[in-house]
């Protein structure tokens, strides 16, 4: 693997993204019809963070990469030796 520089996966290259401590555990059209403020707000990007993989800038190394799907899974490791569910469902997401 070469140290190129790549588009941040987490991000998807806007070095921001919703905190995931909003939607990691998964956003339904039911949440959104019951709080109309809320998805207009989720919509706007009232609960979007910097990226703390690129740093905001948007791209990061392609050996970080190797990194972030290694914590990926540990973290899916972990939640399978706990026995938690949730926690094995969200492991996943590259923003934690």
């Amino acid at each position: 693997m070469t140290n190129n520089w790549i588009i941040c996966p987490a991000c998807r290259g806007n070095g921001t993204h919703v905190n995931p401590n909003i939607d990691a555990g998964g956003i339904s059209a039911e949440d959104f019809y019951d709080d109309p403020d809320f998805m207009e707000q989720y919509m706007d990007g009232t609960y979007d963070v910097a990226c703390d993989k690129c740093h905001g800038d948007g791209k990061i190394r392609e050996s970080k990469l190797t990194e972030m799907y290694q914590a990926v899974e540990d973290r899916k490791l972990s939640a399978l030796e706990n026995g938690d569910l949730e926690s094995y469902l969200v492991a996943g997401d590259l923003r934690f």
